[in-house]
Protein backbone atom coordinates (compact mmCIF):
# COMPACT_ATOMS: atom_id res chain seq x y z
CA UNK A 1 0.00 0.00 0.00
CA UNK A 2 1.41 3.37 -0.92
CA UNK A 3 1.58 6.48 1.18
CA UNK A 4 -1.07 9.11 0.31
CA UNK A 5 1.53 11.85 0.74
CA UNK A 6 3.59 10.60 -2.18
CA UNK A 7 0.72 9.46 -4.38
CA UNK A 8 1.06 10.70 -7.93
CA UNK A 9 -1.33 13.36 -9.19
CA UNK A 10 -2.07 14.15 -12.80
CA UNK A 11 0.07 16.97 -14.16
CA UNK A 12 -3.09 18.96 -14.91
CA UNK A 13 -4.10 18.80 -11.23
CA UNK A 14 -0.75 20.06 -10.03
CA UNK A 15 -0.72 22.85 -12.60
CA UNK A 16 -4.28 23.94 -11.84
CA UNK A 17 -3.59 23.89 -8.10
CA UNK A 18 -0.59 26.17 -8.60
CA UNK A 19 -2.63 28.60 -10.72
CA UNK A 20 -5.50 28.74 -8.21
CA UNK A 21 -3.15 29.24 -5.26
CA UNK A 22 -1.39 32.04 -7.14
CA UNK A 23 -4.70 33.74 -7.93
CA UNK A 24 -5.77 33.29 -4.31
CA UNK A 25 -2.72 35.24 -3.15
CA UNK A 26 -4.16 38.34 -4.87
CA UNK A 27 -6.70 38.67 -2.07
CA UNK A 28 -4.20 39.21 0.80
CA UNK A 29 -2.07 41.39 -1.47
CA UNK A 30 -5.04 43.64 -2.25
CA UNK A 31 -5.93 43.77 1.45
CA UNK A 32 -2.43 45.02 2.15
CA UNK A 33 -2.65 47.66 -0.59
CA UNK A 34 -6.09 48.79 0.57
CA UNK A 35 -4.77 49.13 4.12
CA UNK A 36 -2.78 52.14 2.94
CA UNK A 37 -5.79 53.61 1.16
CA UNK A 38 -8.66 53.05 3.62
CA UNK A 39 -7.03 52.68 7.02
CA UNK A 40 -5.63 56.15 7.59
CA UNK A 41 -6.34 56.11 11.35
CA UNK A 42 -5.89 52.42 12.08
CA UNK A 43 -8.93 50.23 11.63
CA UNK A 44 -11.29 52.90 12.84
CA UNK A 45 -14.83 52.26 14.00
CA UNK A 46 -16.85 49.38 12.60
CA UNK A 47 -19.07 50.64 9.75
CA UNK A 48 -22.84 50.66 9.58
CA UNK A 49 -24.17 47.12 9.68
CA UNK A 50 -25.57 47.21 6.13
CA UNK A 51 -22.13 47.10 4.47
CA UNK A 52 -20.87 43.85 6.07
CA UNK A 53 -24.32 42.31 5.57
CA UNK A 54 -24.15 43.00 1.83
CA UNK A 55 -20.73 41.31 1.74
CA UNK A 56 -22.12 38.36 3.70
CA UNK A 57 -25.04 38.11 1.28
CA UNK A 58 -22.61 38.09 -1.64
CA UNK A 59 -20.64 35.27 0.01
CA UNK A 60 -23.78 33.24 0.66
CA UNK A 61 -24.89 33.80 -2.93
CA UNK A 62 -21.52 32.74 -4.32
CA UNK A 63 -21.50 29.62 -2.13
CA UNK A 64 -25.04 28.70 -3.19
CA UNK A 65 -24.32 29.15 -6.89
CA UNK A 66 -21.10 27.13 -6.64
CA UNK A 67 -22.82 24.32 -4.76
CA UNK A 68 -25.94 24.21 -6.93
CA UNK A 69 -24.58 24.75 -10.43
CA UNK A 70 -20.80 25.10 -10.16
CA UNK A 71 -20.10 21.40 -10.62
CA UNK A 72 -22.61 20.70 -13.38
CA UNK A 73 -21.59 19.82 -16.89
CA UNK A 74 -22.82 17.76 -19.80
CA UNK A 75 -21.96 14.06 -19.50
CA UNK A 76 -19.12 12.79 -21.63
CA UNK A 77 -20.00 10.81 -24.75
CA UNK A 78 -18.91 7.19 -25.06
CA UNK A 79 -15.79 6.31 -26.96
CA UNK A 80 -12.45 7.88 -27.57
CA UNK A 81 -8.98 7.11 -26.36
CA UNK A 82 -8.60 7.31 -22.57
CA UNK A 83 -5.91 10.00 -22.88
CA UNK A 84 -8.19 12.16 -25.05
CA UNK A 85 -11.14 11.63 -22.71
CA UNK A 86 -8.98 12.56 -19.73
CA UNK A 87 -7.75 15.71 -21.52
CA UNK A 88 -11.33 16.74 -22.30
CA UNK A 89 -12.36 16.08 -18.70
CA UNK A 90 -9.54 18.29 -17.41
CA UNK A 91 -10.40 21.00 -19.94
CA UNK A 92 -13.97 21.10 -18.68
CA UNK A 93 -12.90 20.93 -15.04
CA UNK A 94 -10.43 23.80 -15.52
CA UNK A 95 -13.08 25.93 -17.19
CA UNK A 96 -15.50 25.24 -14.36
CA UNK A 97 -12.80 26.04 -11.80
CA UNK A 98 -12.23 29.49 -13.26
CA UNK A 99 -15.97 30.23 -13.28
CA UNK A 100 -16.23 29.19 -9.63
CA UNK A 101 -13.17 31.31 -8.81
CA UNK A 102 -14.78 34.36 -10.41
CA UNK A 103 -17.96 33.81 -8.38
CA UNK A 104 -16.08 33.40 -5.11
CA UNK A 105 -13.76 36.33 -5.76
CA UNK A 106 -16.78 38.52 -6.47
CA UNK A 107 -17.41 38.48 -2.72
CA UNK A 108 -14.09 40.21 -2.16
CA UNK A 109 -14.56 42.61 -5.07
CA UNK A 110 -17.95 43.68 -3.68
CA UNK A 111 -16.28 44.31 -0.33
CA UNK A 112 -13.71 46.58 -1.97
CA UNK A 113 -16.39 48.71 -3.59
CA UNK A 114 -18.40 48.86 -0.37
CA UNK A 115 -15.24 49.69 1.56
CA UNK A 116 -14.93 52.87 -0.45
CA UNK A 117 -18.64 53.65 -0.16
CA UNK A 118 -18.66 53.13 3.61
CA UNK A 119 -15.12 54.59 3.91
CA UNK A 120 -14.09 51.67 6.12
CA UNK A 121 -11.29 49.14 5.93
CA UNK A 122 -13.39 46.77 8.07
CA UNK A 123 -15.60 45.97 5.08
CA UNK A 124 -12.57 44.89 3.05
CA UNK A 125 -11.41 42.68 5.93
CA UNK A 126 -14.83 41.06 6.19
CA UNK A 127 -14.76 40.40 2.45
CA UNK A 128 -11.31 38.83 2.62
CA UNK A 129 -12.21 36.68 5.63
CA UNK A 130 -15.25 35.36 3.77
CA UNK A 131 -13.69 35.04 0.30
CA UNK A 132 -10.49 33.15 1.17
CA UNK A 133 -12.14 30.09 2.78
CA UNK A 134 -14.82 30.16 0.08
CA UNK A 135 -12.17 29.98 -2.63
CA UNK A 136 -10.29 27.23 -0.81
CA UNK A 137 -13.45 25.14 -0.41
CA UNK A 138 -15.08 25.65 -3.79
CA UNK A 139 -12.18 26.26 -6.15
CA UNK A 140 -9.02 24.38 -5.18
CA UNK A 141 -8.87 21.18 -7.25
CA UNK A 142 -8.80 18.77 -4.34
CA UNK A 143 -10.35 15.33 -4.14
CA UNK A 144 -13.78 16.68 -3.13
CA UNK A 145 -14.10 18.99 -6.12
CA UNK A 146 -12.65 16.48 -8.57
CA UNK A 147 -15.02 13.75 -7.41
CA UNK A 148 -18.05 16.04 -7.66
CA UNK A 149 -17.13 17.12 -11.18
CA UNK A 150 -16.22 13.56 -12.22
CA UNK A 151 -19.68 12.42 -11.10
CA UNK A 152 -21.27 14.99 -13.42
CA UNK A 153 -19.00 13.98 -16.31
CA UNK A 154 -19.76 10.28 -15.75
CA UNK A 155 -23.54 10.73 -15.39
CA UNK A 156 -24.04 9.15 -18.81
CA UNK A 157 -22.01 6.07 -17.88
CA UNK A 158 -18.79 6.89 -19.74
CA UNK A 159 -15.62 7.10 -17.64
CA UNK A 160 -14.05 10.56 -17.32
CA UNK A 161 -10.60 9.61 -16.01
CA UNK A 162 -10.61 12.93 -14.14
CA UNK A 163 -9.20 11.19 -11.08
CA UNK A 164 -6.78 9.23 -13.25
CA UNK A 165 -6.80 6.27 -15.60
CA UNK A 166 -6.90 2.71 -14.19
CA UNK A 167 -3.20 2.13 -14.80
CA UNK A 168 -2.41 5.43 -13.02
CA UNK A 169 -4.64 4.57 -10.05
CA UNK A 170 -2.83 1.35 -9.17
CA UNK A 171 -0.35 3.15 -6.90
CA UNK A 172 -2.89 5.50 -5.31
CA UNK A 173 -4.60 4.95 -1.99
CA UNK A 174 -8.17 3.65 -1.91
CA UNK A 175 -9.82 7.04 -1.22
CA UNK A 176 -8.64 8.39 -4.60
CA UNK A 177 -10.45 5.72 -6.61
Amino acid sequence: MSNPLNATRPAAAASLTLVVRTMLMAVPLLVLVLWFVLAEDGLGPFPAVWAPLVVLAAAVGAYAICELVGFRTAPLPYGGRPADVQAESWRRFTSSTFVRFALCEATFLVSIALGFVADSFWVVLVGAVLAIPLIVLEVLPGTRNQQRFAAALEAGGAPSYLLGRPQDLADRPQDYR
